[in-house]
């Protein structure tokens, strides 16, 4: 049943891919006309990378919610992606940003979180807070659960959104760690309490002991809407598996507004943290209309990196190229202002196909005009993760059709296609930057992650990668294996007719042709009056139903 139903969205949304394909300007170009990674000098982009050998390098990706993590569809694509660049550039020394949100069955990169209960309405306005975060103005309380913002640090990655991941060196294991909290000052701030309270869970645990605590208190001096970093000591683990902080206001009456709070290393101070900045339902201008006071946040969170990884929503809202062009340099100036860099360092990163024939032509475009901005800016760099997609994984346009094991209902990616995605991210950036990678040593990065062979289908023969197969459960023929036509028969080796009945000529006789059978109920000299009667009725139904064979 899953792989009918599959299989039959698949073709549904091929018919629509072929509706696009004849209403398309014979004249456009699209994402197989440019380059799979296009940017002006590599060693730019390269040399960040390369600098979290000896330093810390943060790369912030803001995008909708096929990029939202923890909460949202972009969770295992973010946590592969960290994995990825931990593979190649060795254990991160810090964590993600962790907010004011519960995320314990879904964890954070490396933690779990509980919200606080004890918060009042933030002072600081939606606009001046990055996609994302979750600002809490928060109030002192007891011990309850609820009356702390709780994290446990998971060095150890003893929980990820995939189990795959469990266990592997993607953070320092030397220490020792301390814990950054960043919060916002106002008039008559209130202090922070902190505490530490070790446990041997994975989820935050209000009845472990503290074994640690403090007050952070901001400077009488500092102005009001300053962002403020706040170090705790060197964190105790006290016989226990896991950090545990606790933060919470120390004013019943006026809030503590806390962004969230890092853990990091304080022997390597270097690796690669990627994290989301995206929001479900963004469309690029957004950035800059709901959340273009929160320059100071983001300058004070440091990326050294950002990526725009938008497209989707945006794609089926009447957008022109045009029109993309100018929104993407208007995001690209705002993030720059915002770092007070004119040069900060900008990767543009491709959407897939979606649904809606629309959506499909415009996300077709979008990498053409990246390709464009890519070759006047020397500090931007595209990934068209379209055509890397296509041409490793098979994905996309196949002629009149298109294939999107991909999706999981008409926007967002399966578990298993956004670990692929992940790949195709990190693999073609090294190998376009030509960054080795460890953990592959094949001269296509591809060739790490999925092997190609050919199963027999619907209509014939179709070559598929062997992750789609197993997502799909298809009869996949093995690796190596192929739609030759080796003995010139005029069918596929693999898939040779069965028969008569076999009127698709793809080596079944299923469901396929009863479905062409009936259609061809009553008709004079069809291919279907398999008793030679001249008419196609209950005696061609009969035999069809002896032959079957799915």
């Amino acid at each position: 049943m899953k792989t009918f139903a599959r299989s039959f969205a698949s073709r549904a949304m091929a018919a629509v891919a072929l509706l696009l394909a004849l209403s398309a300007h014979a004249g456009d170009l699209t994402f197989l006309d440019v380059p799979r990674v296009s940017v002006q000098d590599p060693a730019v982009f390269r040399a960040i990378f390369e600098r979290s050998r000896t330093e810390l390098v943060r790369v912030a990706i803001f995008g909708d919610s096929q990029e939202t993590a923890p909460n949202g569809w972009g969770v295992h694509y973010l946590a592969h992606i960290n994995a990825g660049l931990a593979k190649i550039y060795g254990p991160t020394g810090e964590s993600n940003l962790l907010s004011n949100t519960t995320q314990t069955s879904v964890p954070y990169w490396l933690a779990t979180t509980h919200a606080s209960a004890a918060i009042v309405a933030s002072t600081v306005p939606t606009s001046a807070v990055v996609p994302g975060i979750s600002n809490a103005a928060l109030l002192s309380g007891a011990k309850a659960l609820d009356d702390s913002q709780r994290s446990v640090f998971l060095h150890d990655a003893s929980r990820c959104i995939d189990s795959t991941l469990n266990g592997g060196p993607w953070f320092d294991q030397k220490g020792p760690f301390v814990a950054d909290v960043l919060a916002i000052a106002t008039p008559n701030s209130p202090g922070i309490r902190w505490s530490n309270a070790p446990t041997d869970g994975n989820d935050p645990d209000a009845t472990a002991a503290v074994v640690q605590s403090g007050l952070f208190t901001f400077n009488r001096a500092t102005a009001a809407g300053t962002h403020v970093w706040f170090t705790t000591p060197v964190l105790e683990f006290a016989s226990r598996r896991h950090l545990q902080i606790a933060l919470s206001g120390n004013s019943s009456r006026g809030g503590a507004e806390v962004v969230g709070i890092r853990f990091r290393s304080v022997s390597a101070a270097r690796g690669i943290t990627v994290q989301s900045f995206s929001d479900g339902g963004l469309r690029l201008p957004h950035l800059i209309e709901q959340f273009g006071a929160s320059g100071s946040q983001l300058r004070a969170l440091a990326p050294s990196v950002a990526v725009l990884h938008y497209g989707a929503n945006d794609a089926g809202n009447g957008i022109t190229s045009q029109l993309w062009r100018t929104q993407l340099l208007a995001a690209i100036a705002w993030i720059r202002a915002a770092m007070q860099d004119p040069q900060f360092p900008i990767i543009i990163a491709a959407e897939l196909q979606i649904g809606g024939a629309d959506a499909t032509a415009m996300i077709d475009r979008m990498p053409v005009v990246a390709h464009e901005i890519a070759l006047e800016d020397a500090h931007v760099l595209a990934l068209n993760l379209l055509r890397i997609t296509h041409e490793e994984y098979g994905w996309g346009p196949r002629g009149a059709m298109s294939w999107r094991p991909y999706l999981a209902d008409t926007a967002h990616f399966v578990p298993y296609a956004q670990r692929l995605l992940a790949a195709a991210f990190v693999g073609e950036l090294r190998s376009s930057l030509t960054i080795a990678d460890p953990s592959c040593a094949t001269s296509n990065w591809a060739d790490c992650v999925r092997s190609w062979g050919a199963y027999c289908a619907f209509g014939g023969c179709a070559a598929v990668i062997d992750q789609d197969a197993i997502e799909l459960e298809l009869e996949w023929a093995g690796v190596g294996s192929s739609c030759d036509d080796n003995d010139s028969d005029g069918y596929p080796d693999l898939c040779p007719p069965l028969g008569a009945a076999d009127f698709n000529r793809d080596g079944f006789i299923d469901a396929g042709d009863l479905a062409y059978l009936l259609g061809a109920w009553g008709q004079l000299n069809s291919a279907a009056d398999l008793s030679g009667d001249g008419v196609v009725g209950a005696e061609d139904l009969a035999q069809f139903l002896a032959a079957w064979n799915p």
